[in-house]
């Protein structure tokens, strides 16, 4: 890449990396412009976008509590039907989360634990509506409000 210049060629632009945690989900079914923007940038690949399965998990469990299984069944399927990727639960991963439950008891839930060391090593933003996680300072967030 040393000679893009004199060949005319220009670096590849690196793309933001977004990382969800649960509740901009939340935000997206009740019509939230904020996600819906960060959302279709990613969709027309102009940034890149990720969550974790506690994330979905999570998402899954509170909807079925709150509207029903059958809503948490949809609503479940229809993230998994977005242009992002979802992020497998591996032996690294569950060492830095358990690190951060550690270093922070009481703080965060364990998913949030995960999103944050997923975004930590893919250094990217954590898009995230609670803000204990944007005021412990551990990646950089956006925080959205209600």
């Amino acid at each position: 890449m040393k000679n893009c210049k004199k060949k005319g060629w220009r670096r590849p632009l690196k793309k933001d990396k977004f990382f969800f945690d649960t509740g901009p989900f939340f935000l997206y079914f009740a019509g939230d412009e904020q996600v819906k923007r960060i959302l279709d940038r990613i969709k027309n690949r102009e940034t890149e976008g990720y969550t974790c399965e506690t994330n979905l998990t999570e998402f899954y469990y509170k909807t079925c509590e709150k509207l029903g299984r059958e809503v948490a069944q949809i609503r479940y399927a229809s993230i998994r039907d977005f242009d992002f990727s979802i992020m497998p639960i591996d032996e690294k991963l569950s060492y830095i989360a358990a690190d951060l439950k550690c270093i922070h008891r009481g703080k965060l839930s364990l998913a949030d634990a995960y999103i944050i060391s997923l975004t930590k090593l893919q250094r990217g933003t954590l898009i995230t509506t609670d803000p204990r996680i944007s005021e412990l300072n551990i990646v950089p967030t956006k925080l959205l409000h209600y």
